[in-house]
């Protein structure tokens, strides 16, 4: 006769009897912040795809409750996995307290009925690393950086290029792994190039100038000229200057997403939320981030 499985609740997730010496729990919010801006500064198109990744290691059988920014309210619609809810708060306050989400798919293992009735996810989670939430957001996003850029033709062989980057986050905060993708046109001869920070370079293959810069703390503002000489060609055909593009990476939330708590609660063994230790992590990187000259 076939053994039966036993069955422990319904975690499918989780098995029984996991020990640690010491209990972890690791939370990122990563988000890939997208944006297309014009030349005069306007947002043509916006969102953030970002996601919760957890790493937990935790002894038994813990129930962990997770609270992000105070006004959010929700349409849940649920699916097989995890359940598909959209957020969406009219009275949005101008203080980053409320925050609209336009989709957010969960976990199995979070319990939906608390988010809709308490705002709180709570959850029995797998042991490792397991991706708690994902979730888009389209509405008062903050942009890490802006560029401005001065395109000037001189005549038929020469071109004036100008691009000046602002950060837009608070100054106590570093950007890191910033990189501005400036494409320079195909009948491009040669490039004389200044930058403030950083260094740029000219790479002929990728007919693009290429600008690094390691480290670039907030509110600051830091500009690269360039000269290009260019072949004089027959083509009639206008060069339709192709957007500049940037890489970056910040330690915030672009959203403005808040992990505002994270408790633990394992009622069998005798440890207590306050003897886990908790470490959370907020990382913004560029999604594809363009400027149109």
């Amino acid at each position: 006769m076939a053994s039966v499985p036993q069955v422990t609740g319904q975690i499918g997730w989780r098995r029984e009897g996991i020990k640690y010496r010491r209990n972890e729990l690791f939370l990122d919010v990563l988000e890939y912040v997208n944006l297309l801006m014009s030349p005069q500064g306007q947002v043509l198109s916006a969102h953030v795809a970002g996601k919760v990744v957890m790493k937990s290691y935790l002894s038994g059988m813990p129930e962990c409750k997770f609270g992000i920014n105070d006004k959010i309210t929700m349409d849940t619609k649920a699916t097989g996995k995890g359940g598909t809810s959209t957020i969406d708060d009219p009275t949005r306050s101008s203080g980053k307290t409320s925050i609209a989400i336009d989709d957010c798919q969960f976990h199995q293992c979070v319990k939906l009925s608390k988010f809709e009735s308490e705002h709180s996810i709570s959850f029995i989670p797998p042991d490792g690393e397991f991706e708690l939430m994902r979730y888009r957001i389209t509405k008062d996003i903050s942009f890490p950086f802006r560029i401005i850029p001065l395109v000037r033709e001189v005549g038929r062989t020469k071109m004036e290029v100008k691009v000046v980057l602002k950060s837009n986050f608070k100054p106590s905060l570093i950007g890191q792994k910033i990189e501005v993708r400036i494409p320079t046109p195909l009948n491009t001869s040669g490039v004389q190039l200044i930058c403030m920070k950083g260094k740029a370079k000219y790479k002929a293959s990728e007919n693009a100038i290429v600008w690094k810069i390691k480290r670039m703390a907030g509110m600051k503002e830091t500009q690269l000229s360039a000269e290009i000489e260019l072949l004089q060609t027959d083509a009639k055909k206008k060069w339709n200057r192709p957007p500049i593009s940037m890489n970056f990476e910040v330690p915030f939330a672009p959203s403005g997403l808040k992990v505002r708590y994270l408790k633990v609660f394992e009622p069998k063994l005798n440890y207590s939320d306050h003897d886990v230790i908790k470490w959370v992590r907020y990382i913004g990187r560029s999604g594809l981030y363009e400027t149109r000259c």
